[in-house]
This record gives structure tokens, sequence and C-alpha cells, in this order.
């Protein structure tokens, strides 16, 4: 707050944009409602009632502000008694027409969008178990002829006061015109492991730093600034490791990143008008395979070990190359043997590390500056510390250029993840022999937001987490890369250039449910409410 703008940012409208896309909801518990709408006058009528319910940038940005400031304060830990219940709503194309019009929002500029996520599954690599020719034939939720209209969030720190609202914002069942709620589940952060999801690795720790400010005179920005300015031709970063991105890639009406210099683009002309202040919404239900996950590490870290470049391998570490990270978060470019806690849960240095070349010292602000004790992280060009197939360079190769383009297209392709778990925990322990699967159902509930399904979900996954080639050569991503019926290979080489193959036709992340919807601003909520 209060540093000079680095350059001409815009002012974000956060009393008009839904508060879970910039900010993230950042709850415990989270409840998933998919409804089907039966009467559009009464579909109006409801969405009437809960507008009043559905929280803004400003709300939730706000309370997350105070929330970070009272952590501070204690020392890490959570203030007591400060909790929030927020709702967020979003609609699948069809809800959306049915609410507006065909060609209204046929127009919403993202062909993925419209065709809908059934449409897309085979291309996404998802596929029915059961060998079904239609790949969506076990889904829980969104599968063909089962989408739903609209996906309602709710939130909260509390279980009571989640259930009191999620009980308010749902439609009188008794009321036979009344939209329909066809699918509801909660998730919930682990208690056992908090942050963490159910292979045991923390989650959500890198997300890119949106720009634009929330208030003037003085200027606020949305994402505090740290650092000093970069130099031209390199990306500016609001923290070490957070590279700033301007809000048109995330939400409509605002400039977005151009993929050769990281600079804005123009706002293009929005039709239908109610874009603006709108996000586009990814959901994907992922079931996780926990114990096949940590049997695959025990059995092919003993094979590693017994050879001669990856010896005393042990299969918490072939898990930290798998993802990138060690389970407490900190990244193997840092601490590339043995895991380090206080990296992990470090806010400003746990993403501090490229790819292809040796990471610089951050050069802070005047006043800002925080002690770094923490190795720093050299080039790694060939994949030696950090495999190129691994899941978090597959999905954020960083410095590294791609089969895309250079760094700057890299940042064209990142999404706001605001993902939870599902289903109770099952601890894997460190030497015991594994548990017995257990036959749960656990998982997460994968959401992000953007601007482009196409360019940046569908990349990520399709383009990159999928293939043997891209961005990099040397394997799929082994954590949710979707190749049905085929072995999946991850190549580790070592600095020598020889190399050992991972191999597995197993899946750990399969997808159970899902869909494509659009997040509207609460004055496009306003005016579907009032339509005639």
């Amino acid at each position: 707050m209060g540093e000079p703008p680095r350059v001409d940012e815009v002012l974000l409208d956060i009393d008009d944009i839904q508060g879970n896309i910039l900010a993230g909801f950042n709850k415990d518990l989270q409840i998933l409602m998919a409804l089907r709408w039966r009467e559009v006058a009464a579909a109006r009528r409801w969405l009437g009632r809960i507008l009043p319910h559905i929280n803004s940038l400003a709300e939730v940005g706000q309370f997350n502000a105070l929330f970070r400031t009272r952590r501070a304060r204690l020392a890490g830990t959570d203030p007591v008694g400060l909790v929030a219940t927020w709702a967020n709503i979003a609609f699948s194309h069809p809800g959306l027409a049915a609410i507006t019009s065909e060609e209204e929002a046929g127009a919403i500029p993202d062909a993925s969008f419209v065709a809908g996520m059934p449409d897309q599954a085979a291309a996404l690599g998802d596929h029915a178990p059961d060998g079904n020719a239609d790949e969506t034939s076990g889904w829980k939720i969104g599968g063909r002829g089962h989408v739903p209209d609209v996906l309602l969030i709710v939130a909260s720190d509390d279980e009571s006061q989640l259930l009191q609202l999620a009980t308010l914002l749902r439609p009188d069942a008794g009321d036979p015109s009344a939209p329909e709620v066809i699918w509801e589940e909660i998730g919930r952060t682990r208690r056992d492991l908090p942050g963490h999801e159910h292979f045991g690795f923390k989650d959500g720790i890198s997300q890119p730093a949106v720009r634009g400010l929330i208030e003037k005179n003085p200027d606020w920005y949305l994402c505090p600034r740290l650092l000093e300015p970069a130099t031209a031709g390199n990306v500016d970063f609001a923290s070490p490791g957070n590279p700033l991105l301007w809000p048109g890639q995330f939400v409509f009406g605002y400039p977005s990143t151009d993929r050769s210099s990281g600079g804005p683009v123009a706002v293009p002309n929005l039709k239908p008008k109610w874009l603006r202040n709108g996000s586009l919404l990814v959901f994907r239900r992922l079931k996780q395979d926990v114990v096949g996950f940590h049997a695959f590490l025990r059995q092919e870290a003993a094979r590693l070990a017994a050879t001669t470049d990856f010896a005393g391998m042990e299969s918490t570490r072939l898990g930290a190359m798998l993802i990138g990270r060690w389970p407490s978060g900190a990244p193997v470019m840092r601490t590339a043997l043995i895991d380090m806690p206080v990296l992990g849960t470090s806010a400003v240095f746990a993403n501090d590390f490229a790819f292809a070349g040796d990471t610089p010292a951050p050069i802070f602000l005047p006043g800002k500056a925080v002690p770094d004790p923490f190795p720093r992280a050299t080039q790694d060009r060939l994949g030696v510390t950090c495999p190129h197939a691994s899941h978090i360079r597959k999905v954020n190769p960083r410095d590294q250029d791609s089969d895309k383009g250079d760094q700057f297209d890299t940042l064209t392709r990142r999404v706001l993840r605001r993902g939870i778990p599902y289903g109770s925990a099952l601890p894997i322990p460190d030497t015991e022999p594994l548990p017995a699967d257990d036959g749960v159902d656990r998982g997460l509930h994968f959401l992000c937001y953007q601007t482009s399904i196409v360019d940046q979900f569908e990349i990520l996954q399709t383009d990159w987490a999928n293939s043997l080639d891209n961005p990099k050569p040397r394997g799929v991503d082994l954590i949710i890369g979707q190749a049905a019926g085929a072995a999946r290979e991850l190549e580790l080489v070592t600095s020598s250039g020889d190399s050992q193959v991972l191999s597995t036709a197993q899946q750990f992340v399969v997808t159970t449910g899902g869909g494509y919807f659009f997040s509207p601003s609460l004055s496009a909520l306003a005016e579907f409410s009032q339509r005639a």
C-alpha cells in the first residue's frame, strides 16, 4: 500500500466482481451444490432472493486482509473467533442461455465453454473405467445428459454456519417450479494435515499475483508489492516467485497479458455487455487413489535405490521429484535431497525459484526486505533436480521456454486455483506397511478461474500434462496426466545424461465429474433476476 505504481494499473470494480475469483475464499469447509432450472420465472425469483448473499471481492478481500494481519500478529496462529461464511454462483452454457438467450450465451468468446465439458472429455483424456464409449458415464455430476445449470459455492470457517447458509440458499424443495438440487458435496481441509491434499503434499502454494488497484488515493494494490520493478525484458514480480499478471486474464473487461512481452493488451469490445467483471470457472471432481500412488512410489523407489545413479532413493524423495515439491511444500529446486518444512511454510520464499537459469536474489523495495536463509536455486536445464515431467514444472514452466513460446507466453497460461479436498483422509505412514485401501471415495474439488478455458486450463491439461513431449520432452505428468489404457512414462535423468524411466498404466487421479461455468458480476446477476 502506498508505493507508486510501476505501470498505469487499473482500478478493479471490487463491489461487482464475485469474491472467490481474485481473492479466494480460503476456507476450511466448502459445499458445492449443482442445480437444474425447472421454470425460468422461478429461477429468476430464486436468483433475486439469494443475490444479497452472493459475496463480492470487496467483502472477501477485506476479510482476508484482516485475517492475515491478525495471524501475523499471532505468530502464525489462526485468530480465535474470526470467521466468515461466503457464497458465489456460476452458470453452465445451457443454464446461462435459459436466463439470457441462446444468442447471448453463445457469444461468450470461448468455444469450450459453449460446447461444455462432456464434449471436451475425450480431448482432455477423460475415460470411463469400464470402457464405456461415453467418457463421462461414471461421473457423479456433469456427465452427458446431467449437465447442471448452476454451480453454487458455499464456504465457511465454521460448519454450523456453513450448513445454515447452505440451507438458506437452497431452493424451496416443496415448490415444483423452483430450481432443483441435483447434487451436492462437502469439501474440507485435512484436519491431520491442514493445507495438504490426500497424497500428502501441501497444495495451492503457487498462485499468480494479479495487477490492479482496489482503492485510489492512496494507491492500494490488490496484491501487495515487495519487490522493485523488473528491468526491461524481464518478468515483473509482486513478491519472490509470484509474477504479476494483468487482471483481464482472469476477469473480463480489463487489460490482459501480452504473450510476447508480458505487457498489457487492450480490452476488447465486450459483447454481451454483462461479460464485464465475470470469469470462466472450471470444476473437476478428481478422485485420488492414495494407496495406489504410495505403493507405486515405494516400488519404484526400491528399484531405483538399487541402481548406481539413484542409489539410496526413498519413496518420499521420489514423490517430491514427481510433484516438484516436498510434502511440506518446499520446492526441490531449493532443497533437492531433504524436506525443509520451514521453507515450505515461507509465504515469501516457497515460490522463489526458476528452472532454466540460476535464480537471482530478489531486490526488495525499501523497508520490505526479508532475510532469506535458504539455499538458492541454480539452473536445472536438463531436469536433473526437478524432472521436466514433474507436476509443477509441467503446468508452470516458469523461465523455461515451452512448445508454445517463452516465459511471457507461459504467463498467459496461468489460472487462479481454488481447490479443496473431499472425503476422509487416509494417512500414510513413512515406514510401516501401507494400509489397505478402505474403498472411500476421496479426492479434490479442483476449481480454477480464467477468461479462456481453451488457452489456459485446456492447454495445461491436454497440451502439457497429458503430453510426453510438451512443454519439454521426457514424460507425462504422472499426477494429473490422462492417458486412457496406455502406459504413462516419466524419465528421471542425471547430470551425466543417464536416465531411468518410470512407467505405469495406472491412473492415480481420475475425473469423476465436472463442468465449465461462467461466474457473472453481481450487477449481471441482478439484471438476470429482473428480466421479463
